[in-house]
Order: structure tokens, then C-alpha cells, then sequence
């Protein structure tokens, strides 16, 4: 049985309940387990600086990579990874599935692609939103040119990979819940908490929940109640309060839009979003390190990211990595934005591919800082010719 807090449940994906529950079989239920999986947590902790260290180093040199993967000792991540979560082990298949993906365009070998297809499958068990990951790979692999019908052949391939999970856990649920949910239903929670963030949100006071969510949550599930008002199952509890929370979120997200466009616009579209680039997942502080340190670290890394794509486009290099990564980075932080809430703890599971994103983008912006030396040199041999001072100046 998939549960959560000790009720069958549809609102998780399954990865994590049954890599403990495999583990437990070996280990047992008490403190032998917790110490094995926390050292199964910090060794995929330190995987995940490994795969960033060999994806940056496909584009860069070593010593590149070396300080990309360096930024997994913070503080955070330290602390991160000794918490027994979902974000440990999503970043780390995350980042691997990354790695082999860059793999599979610069050898074209078909292992890459397996490897990759069993990573993402796992990350996407552990994490729903990953679902949409092949769509960014699909992009970079075709502006790479890659092999067209190979690329037919692997999408093929991947799609039947999806389906061998997706069609056994969808006939799971709609057994339990006689409802069609292909991957989870606690999307409904997270969107509510949202539907609260941002300056001009509905006031609660305002508004007809009896008739636009009560009402409408006894409609739509008529069937889980009996005819004294009672639920039929007991498990059918979590569910319908969980759809609750959607029903309730779609409604104020409506009303929001409708009395205040431009407001919702800015809180979805910037300050959300905004949120979750800056802000770090760190709620109790080790080493005597301030989140405070930690959140103008971040926004250096930041600003490196954003030179980056300025000088892989103004060099004419590395264009189509640094565009994957970034259109991955923020596709992912806007789906959060706009389904969800701005949330550190959900930014985290993202932040690995902005440490891709600077080491590579330390190398573009040295090789531009020596580009514009050397075309000033130049200039200026051809401006004064007889004139050594401001070479020695600039030597």
C-alpha cells in the first residue's frame, strides 16, 4: 500500500514510500533504518556535486566544474541532506538525467539514452512536475541537431517506458478513488496556499464559499457520500479535502482575475517567481551560517548565470546548453509559480542546474573579459603604433 501519514493515498508519487519500504524489508523499523537512510541521502548529496562537476566539464574546464560542485558544501545543503525529504534524492536523479542528456547529443550512443530514461523515470516517481522535463530535452536535442530518426526511435521508446508506470498506477487509483488520476491528486493544496500570496488577494470575507466550493465539492463527489451525509471509506477523507483545496483555489484564482488582472498578473508573473529565485530552503541554521549569507550568495550565483547567457551569446558559444539549462531553470520556476506557491523548500529542487549554469558561465565570461582585452590591445596598436604605454598599461 502507497500511504501517507498512515491513510492510502493518491496525493504522493510512489517513489519514496517504496525505496524506505525496501529498505525496511532489509533494515528493519527502528534506528538502524533512519541511520541508513540518512547516509543513503548524504551519498546521493554528494553524487548530485558529482554529476554537476562532470556536466560542467563537458562545456568547460575542470576547474570549473570543481567550483560548481563546491556550492553543495553550503551550509544548506548540508542541512538539506541529513533531512529525510524528497528534495535530496529528486535533485540528484535530476541532475543526472541532465548529464545524460548532454551525453546523448555530444556521443549519440543509445546507452546514454537508457540511462537517462531510467533517472528521469525515477525523479519523475518521486516528483510529478518532472513530467515535463523530455519537452525542454526534446528542444535542446533538436536545436543540437541530433540525429532525427534516432530522436523518433528514443521519444517512442520513452513514451512506452512512461506508460508501463503510468498506466498501472492510473488503474491503482481509479480502483481506490473510481476516478482517473494519472499521477497524483494534491496538486489542490499547495494552489490554494498560493491563491493567499501577493498583494490584492481575495479577502475570505468577501466570498461565497458555500455556494462556489461546498456546494460544488458535494456536486462533483456525490458518489463518495452515503445518504445521511457520511463518507462511504474513511481514506476518502484525505481526498476530498484535498479537492476542497482545489475547488476553493480555482475559485479565488478566478475572482482575483476578474476583479484585479493587472495584480495577479505582477504576483504570478513576477513577485512568485522573483521569491523563489532568491530565496533559500534553510530553516535551522548549522555552523553558525545566517540564511541571511546564504540568500546574497545566492543572488551573486545569480547575477554569474545572467552574464553567462549575455556572453555565450555575444562569443557565439556554448548557446544552445546555456539555453536548455536556463529554459529548464525557469520553466520549472514558473510552473511552481503558477500551480502552486512560492515556496524555498520547492525553489531548492531547482537550484542544482543554476551551480550548472555558473560554472559554465564563469569559463564564457573569462573568455569574453579576454576577447575585449584583446580587441582593445588591438585597437590600440593601430591607434598609436609607436605608443607602448598603454599596452604595458593594460600588461
Amino acid at each position: 500500500k502507497i500511504t501517507y501519514c498512515g491513510v492510502i493515498t493518491a496525493q504522493i508519487m510512489p517513489a519514496m514510500t517504496v525505496f524506505i519500504g525496501l529498505l525496511s524489508m532489509i533494515f528493519g523499523t527502528g534506528s538502524l533504518l533512519w541511520l541508513v537512510l540518512k547516509l543513503c541521502w548524504i551519498t546521493m548529496g554528494v553524487f548530485t556535486a558529482f554529476f554537476i562537476y562532470k556536466v560542467v566539464g563537458l562545456f568547460a574546464p575542470k576547474w570549473c566544474g570543481i567550483v560548481a560542485s563546491l556550492f553543495l558544501l553550503l551550509p544548506n545543503f548540508i542541512w538539506m541532506d541529513n533531512l529525510l525529504l524528497t528534495e535530496t534524492p529528486f535533485i540528484f536523479l535530476m541532475s543526472a538525467t541532465v548529464y545524460f542528456t548532454l551525453m546523448m547529443e555530444k556521443t549519440g550512443k543509445w546507452k546514454y539514452f537508457w540511462f537517462c530514461a531510467v533517472t528521469y523515470m525515477l525523479a519523475f516517481m518521486l516528483k510529478a512536475n518532472f513530467a515535463l522535463y523530455p519537452i525542454f530535452a526534446l528542444i535542446y536535442l533538436l536545436l543540437s541537431r541530433y540525429d532525427r530518426k534516432k530522436l523518433i526511435k528514443q521519444c517512442i521508446c520513452l513514451a512506452c517506458v512512461v506508460l508501463c508506470f503510468v498506466i498501472p498506477w492510473s488503474i491503482r487509483n481509479y480502483c481506490l478513488y473510481d476516478r482517473f488520476i494519472p499521477l497524483t491528486c494534491g496538486v489542490g493544496n499547495p494552489m490554494l496556499l498560493g491563491s493567499y500570496q501577493g498583494e490584492g488577494a481575495p479577502d475570505d470575507a468577501s466570498l461565497d464559499y458555500d455556494l462556489h466550493v461546498e456546494k460544488v465539492l458535494k456536486e462533483q463527489n456525490a458518489d463518495y457520500y452515503n445518504e445521511d451525509g457520511s463518507v462511504k471509506k474513511d481514506y476518502y477523507e484525505a481526498y476530498l479535502s484535498l479537492k476542497h483545496d482545489e475547488i476553493k483555489a480555482k475559485y479565488r484564482i478566478s475572482v482575483w482575475l476578474e476583479e484585479n488582472p493587472l495584480n495577479f498578473a505582477k504576483t504570478y508573473l513576477y513577485e512568485k517567481p522573483r521569491q523563489m529565485i532568491e530565496d533559500v530552503f534553510y530553516w535551522q541554521g548549522i555552523l553558525d551560517v545566517q540564511k541571511e549569507t546564504l540568500v546574497k550568495i545566492r543572488k551573486i550565483d545569480f547575477y554569474i548565470c545572467c552574464l553567462g547567457l549575455l556572453a555565450a551569446f555575444l562569443l557565439k558559444k556554448r548557446r544552445s546548453v546555456i539555453s536548455f539549462l536556463w529554459l529548464l531553470y525557469l520553466g520549472n520556476i514558473y510552473l511552481y509559480s503558477l500551480t502552486s506557491f512560492a515556496f524555498d523548500r520547492y525553489a531548492e529542487t531547482v537550484s542544482v542546474l543554476r551551480y550548472m549554469l555558473v560554472g559554465i558561465s564563469l569559463y564564457l565570461i573569462i573568455l569574453l573579459g579576454i576577447k575585449i582585452v584583446q580587441k582593445v590591445r588591438a585597437y590600440d596598436r593601430q591607434a598609436f603604433p609607436s605608443d607602448t604605454q598603454s599596452e604595458n598599461a593594460l600588461e
